[in-house]
């Protein structure tokens, strides 16, 4: 009972001094396991907000545990619920949550952890009317500037509004330059904005979705767009080689599409200038929402100090934190108008891109399978991609693979 009791003080604590800006909690003594997935840029960010909530809750510990790539993380903790051994609290895009949601293994977030935090991405995380995690970023795709390999082709850089003919008139100035215009991965995530801009759909119904629908002449457009446009830029053996991102870190390819992820490595990256655009327009500007969120595992033994970490890493002092180390476009709408995130002495400069797309994104569904729907459609667009089956036979296969996976949620 103490412990229920001095967790819960904390919480409360920590929400008066979030919202007031005053003391920090005092001594806590207690513990939690937080399960994260990301690459160096990512963990380093996340340990630097545990750290500022240690200092803020003397005598608390709390404990990392990542891996690498999104689809480990699934896997781990699938397996640890299964055990009966979950973390106290995991970070997890929406689009991987379904599984976690319909098995009911989450604790819902308090009714008040919403103010000031932009609606987009809280409606992604809500399930059945419920609220199940905090989400902790607010970002959307873009495109990535190689800004030192626009000025060396003669190209300017894009223009605000700027369109698919505007996109594919830029990447072939640059090809004629030499210059390798584009990289990108070949997944859903990837190719929905373009789908969307154009007018069209990825599945046959967005509230509960049956299959992946790329049947209709938009959807079909916006391939047959990616597909003249990667001719312009990487391959797929330049892929397999090195993936879109580390080729545009090392300055092999003009831009990238990407969230707002890929900032903190890019920034560590010795000799890069780099800048961002919108994802260029159809018929309307669209962009696909990346979203990451702290969910409190219902089994755990302190809820009410993981949903206190939660609070500090999306609307405390950890938001700021998370936002000067580039990693996340904040949900809190203060922080992310602040100078912590808009930084105009780093790169990106054009970091405000982000935060103008926000009423214009769209969530992909986040049904019980939908982890595997597009795991599978990844694995037919990069054969698509790489030449290896045609686009009809593509879209085929991806709406029987996909119609098979849906099934079973």
């Amino acid at each position: 009972m103490r412990r229920t009791v001095l967790s819960l003080l904390a919480l409360t604590l920590l929400s008066t001094a979030c919202g007031q800006g005053g003391d920090s909690p005092k001594q806590v003594g207690d513990s939690i396991t937080v399960a994260a997935a990301g690459g160096e840029g990512e963990i380093r960010a996340l340990k630097d907000v545990v750290a500022g909530f240690e200092a803020a809750n003397p005598g608390t510990t709390v404990t990392l545990d990542t891996v690498t790539e999104p689809g480990e993380l699934v896997a781990k903790l699938t397996t640890a619920f299964a055990a009966g051994s979950a973390p106290d609290l995991f970070l997890m895009n929406y689009r991987r949550l379904g599984s976690f949601a319909a098995k009911g293994v989450i604790a819902p977030v308090p009714a008040s952890a919403t103010d000031g935090l932009y609606a987009k991405p809280l409606e992604a995380f809500t399930f059945d009317g419920t609220l199940l995690c905090r989400p902790s970023n607010a970002s959307s795709m873009v495109v990535y500037l190689n800004t030192k390999l626009f000025a060396s082709a003669g190209v300017a850089l894009p223009r605000p509004g700027w369109t698919w003919d505007d996109l594919l008139a830029t990447a072939q100035a640059l090809r004629s330059q030499g210059t390798k215009a584009i990289g990108f991965e070949t997944g859903l995530v990837r190719l929905a904005p373009f789908v969307w801009s154009n007018g069209g759909e990825v599945v046959d119904d967005a509230d509960a979705p049956t299959t992946v629908d790329l049947s209709s002449p938009e959807a079909r457009e916006a391939l047959q767009f990616l597909l003249r446009l990667q001719r312009t830029g990487l391959s797929a053996t330049d892929r397999a080689a090195q993936d879109p991102e580390e080729a545009f870190s090392a300055g092999k390819v003009a831009m990238y599409l990407d969230s707002r992820r890929a900032v903190p490595g890019l920034r560590k990256t010795d000799g890069l200038a780099f800048d961002v655009a919108p994802v260029p327009t159809k018929k309307s500007a669209v962009s696909v929402l990346h979203s990451d969120g702290y969910c409190v595992t219902k089994a755990s033994q302190n809820t009410a100090l993981a949903q206190a970490f939660a609070a500090y890493a999306v609307a405390g002092p950890g938001a700021n934190l998370l936002a000067r180390a580039g990693r996340t476009v904040p949900m809190q709408k203060a922080v992310a108008q602040s100078p912590d995130f808009l930084a105009p002495d780093q790169a990106p400069r054009s970091s405000q891109v982000f935060l103008d797309q926000i009423d214009a994104v769209r969530a992909l569904p986040h049904t019980p399978t939908w982890n595997e729907a597009e795991g599978v459609t990844e694995e037919i667009l990069t054969q698509l991609f790489a030449g290896k089956t045609s686009l009809d036979r593509a879209i085929a296969d991806i709406a029987k693979a996909t119609k098979t996976e849906l099934a079973k949620g």
